[in-house]
């Protein structure tokens, strides 16, 4: 009987462990603002600004 009453006392407290943790207040996190990407004309066509940065990059390549 006492292996019974530990199992069953450890399973509610668990459960009310859990249970306390799922009633903290979700908080949303504001959204960054939108930045578009600049072209970059100091180094001709298809050149663009990486966000955040005054670096000019090109993809290219074929397919």
């Amino acid at each position: 009987m006492n292996i019974k009453s530990l199992l069953i006392g450890s399973a509610a407290a668990l459960a009310a462990v859990s249970g306390a943790q799922a009633a903290d207040a979700i908080v949303a996190a504001e959204p960054e603002p939108l930045e578009y990407v600049r072209v970059c004309d100091a180094f001709g066509t298809g050149f663009f600004y990486i966000p955040g940065t005054e670096t000019c990059l090109k993809f290219g390549g074929y397919i």
